[in-house]
């Protein structure tokens, strides 16, 4: 046999070791955010939409459990990029024993979401798939799922159709201002 043809003697452990360490860095890639954004690194228009102020009084705050004030700022403190998204209800099957209290001990409601890497009453907001709605932080999910976040839903089919989704999200902090204050600094 030629000598080129033939491979180098690797013992099976190391075979196994490589093989290994292959399978963790593959799977530290695939788990890993696709970017990180820091509050720092800002575009002027990123920075006009921090300032942006709301005055919307025709809001009903029976829709939304996270309604904001009438007068609010909105700063984006961080975003992740590509977050995978799916939704959840409160069908024994998808929860614990009491399928109708979060992890941190609140009810369900429209605007909650569970999400392992995010401490609880992080407000997030995700533009590309609802806009402006602001939702916080209180449930979380599987271990298995260290970065991944999972929309409450009331009803079974609504879960079943929003499915799998990815979407860049925004870490916000919501303060309540003054319309006077704002008034007389135009």
């Amino acid at each position: 046999m030629n000598s080129y043809l033939r491979l180098p003697h690797i013992s099976l452990p190391k075979i196994k070791t490589i093989s290994t360490l292959g399978v963790l860095v593959a799977l530290a890639i695939v788990t890993m955010p696709t970017h990180f954004a820091d509050a720092d690194v800002v575009s002027a228009g990123q920075v006009a939409e921090e300032m942006k102020i709301t005055f919307d009084d025709t809001s009903s705050t029976q829709d939304m459990a996270f309604e904001l004030p009438t007068y609010t700022r909105v700063k984006v403190i961080r975003t992740y990029g590509a977050v995978p998204f799916s939704a959840y209800t409160s069908r024994p099957e998808e929860t614990d024993d009491t399928p109708f209290i979060t992890a941190d001990g609140s009810h369900v409601a429209d605007g909650i979401i569970a999400a392992n890497f995010l401490k609880f009453g992080t407000k997030v907001r995700i533009p590309k798939l609802f806009g402006d709605k602001i939702f916080e932080v209180h449930d979380r999910m599987n271990k298995r799922y260290p970065y991944k976040i999972d929309i409450w839903m009331e009803g079974y089919k609504d879960a079943i159709q929003f499915g799998v989704k990815r979407a860049d999200i925004e870490i916000v902090e919501v303060e309540v201002v003054n319309p006077s204050d704002e008034i007389a600094k135009k």
